[in-house]
């Protein structure tokens, strides 16, 4: 099953000019800086791709170019602030205003006015956010390996913040995204705590069974989002005992199989 699975990814890879060839990449002005986007053309409700803390949009590529050969929904990624090529305006960075920022984005797209999330780890975080500000326009999401909110309470957010205060300097010269994301840890958390109870959108919740964190640590991880995903009847979990964090480079046609299901699903209910 893995050969087969590692034998359509290498098909991809060799068509991947093909599909860059289609991508449309574009620079939207969202005020003081501009946001660089993907878009992989397609017709009806847009599957916007949210990435994890420290990655850019190119972190989908190759899942983008697989679940494009089942559905053809427009598939749009993007480089957060400070992140790849997108801009940033350090007199205004957190979580919410970024979130606004995605929204104006979006709509200067002129895309379909519902949309699908998939998020992976910390971008979960921002996929919430955004469903919380847009609730009956968001139709559904598939989170993958994110942090749910019963694991990352205020002493785990300010002890993950610390890991890197010591290399914030050498941070800051290397991504000023990131250096922020760091600055901005514990209330990136505490927004997504805040507004995760909220959240009524039918969900996928996909966690690796070789998360990041190992011993107690990885069970309380594991357990956090199953308990999130039971939160709601309207919640599938999915574990993937031998994936690692990111599930979608270990098992992509498992991930993309469940974002083409649970699209047209939400799809032909709205």
């Amino acid at each position: 099953m893995r050969f087969h699975q590692s034998v359509i990814i290498v098909l991809l890879l060799l068509l991947g000019n093909i599909v860059t060839a289609q991508t449309n990449d574009s620079l939207i002005n969202v005020g003081n800086h501009k946001l660089n986007f993907s878009i992989l053309a397609g017709s009806g409700m847009p599957i916007i791709f949210e990435s994890g803390g420290g990655n850019d949009g190119t972190v989908w590529k190759e899942l983008i170019a697989l679940v494009s050969q089942k559905i053809k929904a427009p598939l749009i990624a993007y480089d957060r602030a400070g992140f790849e090529k997108s801009g940033i305006d350090t007199t205004q960075i957190n979580i919410s205003k970024e979130v606004i920022n995605l929204e104006n984005a979006l709509n200067q797209l002129n895309l379909d006015n519902r949309y699908f999330f998939v998020a992976h780890s910390l971008g979960g975080n921002y996929a919430m956010k955004f469903i919380s500000n847009n609730p009956k326009k968001v139709k559904g999401a598939v989170f993958i390996d994110i942090v749910s909110p019963k694991f990352m309470d205020e002493k785990r957010a300010l002890y993950t913040k610390n890991l890197f205060i010591d290399s914030l300097e050498q941070i800051k010269k290397e991504s000023i995204g990131f250096y922020h994301l760091v600055l901005n840890y514990e209330n990136t958390s505490e927004v997504m705590r805040n507004v995760a109870s909220s959240i009524e959108t039918p969900l996928t919740i996909i966690a690796s069974g070789l998360t990041p964190f190992e011993g107690n640590d990885r069970t309380l991880f594991l357990s956090g989002l199953k308990q999130f995903s039971e939160q709601r009847k309207n919640r599938k979990y999915i574990l993937v005992e031998k994936a690692e964090h990111y599930v979608f480079y270990d098992e992509p046609i498992l991930v993309a199989d469940e974002i083409v299901r649970l699209y047209n699903l939400v799809n032909s209910e709205n």
